[in-house]
Protein backbone atom coordinates (compact mmCIF):
# COMPACT_ATOMS: atom_id res chain seq x y z
CA UNK A 1 0.00 0.00 0.00
CA UNK A 2 1.15 3.42 -0.91
CA UNK A 3 1.27 6.41 1.78
CA UNK A 4 0.30 10.16 0.70
CA UNK A 5 3.08 12.27 2.73
CA UNK A 6 3.87 16.03 2.60
CA UNK A 7 7.30 17.31 3.60
CA UNK A 8 8.19 20.87 4.67
CA UNK A 9 11.98 21.08 3.53
CA UNK A 10 13.58 24.57 4.83
CA UNK A 11 17.10 26.07 4.69
CA UNK A 12 18.85 29.60 6.56
CA UNK A 13 22.52 28.67 5.86
CA UNK A 14 23.93 27.43 2.31
CA UNK A 15 20.47 27.17 1.39
CA UNK A 16 20.25 26.70 -2.64
CA UNK A 17 23.09 24.17 -2.07
CA UNK A 18 21.40 22.57 0.93
CA UNK A 19 17.74 22.61 -0.50
CA UNK A 20 19.31 21.01 -3.63
CA UNK A 21 21.37 18.38 -1.70
CA UNK A 22 17.88 17.43 0.03
CA UNK A 23 16.01 17.49 -3.66
CA UNK A 24 18.63 14.52 -4.53
CA UNK A 25 18.43 13.09 -1.22
CA UNK A 26 14.73 13.03 -1.44
CA UNK A 27 14.35 11.36 -4.78
CA UNK A 28 16.24 8.88 -4.03
CA UNK A 29 14.06 7.66 -1.24
CA UNK A 30 10.63 8.62 -2.66
CA UNK A 31 10.33 7.10 -6.03
CA UNK A 32 7.16 9.30 -5.96
CA UNK A 33 8.14 12.95 -5.28
CA UNK A 34 6.77 16.56 -6.28
CA UNK A 35 8.19 19.46 -5.26
CA UNK A 36 7.10 23.09 -5.08
CA UNK A 37 8.80 25.86 -6.05
CA UNK A 38 11.38 27.23 -3.48
CA UNK A 39 10.70 30.87 -1.84
CA UNK A 40 12.51 32.68 1.40
CA UNK A 41 10.21 33.24 3.91
CA UNK A 42 10.69 35.35 7.21
CA UNK A 43 11.68 33.02 10.43
CA UNK A 44 8.78 31.30 12.04
CA UNK A 45 8.62 31.18 15.76
CA UNK A 46 12.34 31.78 15.81
CA UNK A 47 13.72 34.48 17.17
CA UNK A 48 17.53 33.51 16.92
CA UNK A 49 17.75 32.93 12.84
CA UNK A 50 20.29 34.27 10.62
CA UNK A 51 18.12 35.35 7.86
CA UNK A 52 15.10 34.29 6.22
CA UNK A 53 14.66 30.64 5.04
CA UNK A 54 14.27 28.78 2.09
CA UNK A 55 11.33 26.93 2.08
CA UNK A 56 9.84 24.01 -0.48
CA UNK A 57 7.00 21.80 0.16
CA UNK A 58 7.45 18.03 -0.97
CA UNK A 59 4.14 15.57 -1.83
CA UNK A 60 5.45 11.81 -1.95
CA UNK A 61 3.99 8.70 -2.24
CA UNK A 62 5.94 5.80 -0.25
CA UNK A 63 5.50 2.22 1.28
CA UNK A 64 7.45 3.30 4.28
CA UNK A 65 5.56 4.09 8.29
CA UNK A 66 5.97 7.38 9.22
CA UNK A 67 8.19 5.81 12.23
CA UNK A 68 10.33 4.24 8.99
CA UNK A 69 10.32 7.89 7.37
CA UNK A 70 11.41 10.25 10.10
CA UNK A 71 14.97 8.65 11.05
CA UNK A 72 15.70 8.91 7.39
CA UNK A 73 14.58 12.70 6.85
CA UNK A 74 17.22 13.40 10.17
CA UNK A 75 20.11 11.31 8.38
CA UNK A 76 19.83 14.04 5.50
CA UNK A 77 19.58 17.14 7.52
CA UNK A 78 22.90 15.36 9.36
CA UNK A 79 24.58 14.70 5.75
CA UNK A 80 24.02 18.20 5.13
CA UNK A 81 25.62 19.60 7.85
CA UNK A 82 22.99 20.15 10.81
CA UNK A 83 24.45 20.35 14.20
CA UNK A 84 23.27 21.65 17.54
CA UNK A 85 26.58 23.86 17.08
CA UNK A 86 25.36 25.49 14.31
CA UNK A 87 21.48 25.54 15.64
CA UNK A 88 22.82 27.61 18.48
CA UNK A 89 23.89 30.22 16.31
CA UNK A 90 20.62 30.43 14.42
CA UNK A 91 22.43 28.31 11.10
CA UNK A 92 19.83 25.60 10.16
CA UNK A 93 21.69 24.05 6.82
CA UNK A 94 18.71 22.19 6.37
CA UNK A 95 15.47 21.15 8.59
CA UNK A 96 13.28 18.48 6.62
CA UNK A 97 9.56 17.36 8.09
CA UNK A 98 7.38 14.96 7.91
CA UNK A 99 4.08 16.94 8.31
CA UNK A 100 1.61 14.42 7.26
CA UNK A 101 1.79 10.79 6.85
CA UNK A 102 -1.24 9.40 4.89
CA UNK A 103 -4.43 10.73 7.01
CA UNK A 104 -2.36 11.44 9.90
CA UNK A 105 -0.95 14.74 10.63
CA UNK A 106 1.90 15.11 12.39
CA UNK A 107 2.90 18.69 12.12
CA UNK A 108 -0.93 20.55 12.77
CA UNK A 109 0.75 23.66 13.23
CA UNK A 110 3.01 23.04 10.21
CA UNK A 111 0.52 22.25 8.34
CA UNK A 112 -1.26 25.63 8.78
CA UNK A 113 1.94 27.60 7.90
CA UNK A 114 1.53 30.18 5.41
CA UNK A 115 5.02 28.15 3.81
CA UNK A 116 3.30 25.08 3.85
CA UNK A 117 -0.16 25.94 2.13
CA UNK A 118 1.64 27.85 -0.25
CA UNK A 119 3.93 25.02 -1.52
CA UNK A 120 1.01 22.84 -1.49
CA UNK A 121 -0.84 25.37 -3.52
CA UNK A 122 2.11 25.12 -5.80
CA UNK A 123 1.49 21.36 -6.61
CA UNK A 124 -2.27 22.01 -6.94
CA UNK A 125 -2.43 19.67 -3.62
CA UNK A 126 -5.17 19.38 -0.54
CA UNK A 127 -3.59 19.64 3.06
Amino acid sequence: MLYRVILSLGSNYNEQQNMAFAVEQLKRLFLSIRFSESYYTDPVGSSYSVGKYLNQVAVAYTGYSADEIKPMLKEIEAAAGRSPQLKAEGKIPLDVDLVKWSDQVLKPADLQQDYVLRGLSDLQEEP
